[in-house]
């Protein structure tokens, strides 16, 4: 996603009205936080910023886990970038750039859920007004079908898959730089290294929900955090592509949870 080229490619696939000329700006791993409330405001970080030549804006995320938080997530996502990037001191609301969140995602998709699904926000009494706001959301899970999309989009979700893709220069270029990175011993280092410290933020935030149920009165809360939290990570080293072996070995090596627990978890994914 850092090529501008390659971002712009799947930009115009995913929305080919826009007709994008060209990225003006692009960065990943963006943190947008509040410094008024650093104590206070949970931090975000972005996978991907993009703005185009009109000053349109692009958030896109990769989701690997279902975390059942997808419309709140983009919604806080969304008003973090109202606040850093889409209207300038001295603007009017009318100024205010329009802004896209794209959700990657590859994890089981829920009854009726499909490849491709857009967002907007409709009157309850009228759904053929649309209330003009200038935000779109869009969320694409390469674990259902695409069977009636682009071939773009079709070759979109065997990347997504780890699936081998022969469509165009624009595959090409990805498959080539997934192989890269994976070959590369430093970057490897780093994406483990940034792997292990988002295990760290789960298991703490496993604990800060444990000790709050604990003291609403739900004396169990502590263990059923940790479970919660060996769960998550079972599904991100499922999703990452290691075997159910090899990722209970990992999750067990943590020592989150007694083997007899994780026995249970790992009976959902056979």
């Amino acid at each position: 996603m850092e090529n501008k080229e390659f971002c712009k490619y799947l930009l115009e696939i995913i929305i080919p009205d826009l007709k994008i000329k060209k990225i003006d700006w692009l960065d990943k791993q963006v943190e947008i936080n509040n410094s008024e409330r650093k104590n206070e405001a949970k931090e975000v970080r972005l996978d991907v910023l993009v703005t185009d030549h009109e000053g349109r804006v692009f958030n896109i995320e990769m989701q690997t886990t279902d975390q059942d938080d997808i419309g709140r997530r983009m919604r806080y996502y969304l008003s973090r970038l109202d606040l850093r990037y889409t209207l300038n001191k001295g603007k009017t609301y009318r100024n205010l750039k329009d802004a896209y969140i794209i959700f990657f995602c590859n994890f089981k998709p829920k009854k009726d859920d499909k490849f491709y699904e857009s967002y907007h926000t409709y009157s309850d009494q009228d759904r053929s007004k649309q209330l003009q706001e200038g935000v779109t959301k869009i969320i694409i899970n390469s674990q259902v079908s695409a069977e009636g999309q682009s071939e773009d989009l079709k070759a979109l979700a065997k990347l997504m898959n780890n699936e081998p893709v022969n469509l165009n220069k624009h595959f090409d270029y990805a498959q080539r730089r997934i192989k890269e990175i994976n070959e590369d011993p430093e970057t490897r280092e780093k994406i483990m290294l940034y792997e292990t410290r988002m295990l760290e933020r789960e298991q703490a935030a496993a604990k800060i929900a444990g000790k709050v149920a604990y003291a609403e009165g739900r004396k169990d809360g502590v263990e059923q955090g940790k479970i919660d939290s060996a769960k998550i990570i079972l599904e991100n080293q499922l999703n990452s592509g290691r075997t159910l072996e090899k990722a209970t070995e990992f999750v067990r090596n943590l020592k989150l949870i007694s083997d007899k627990e994780l026995e249970k978890i790992v009976t959902m994914y056979k």
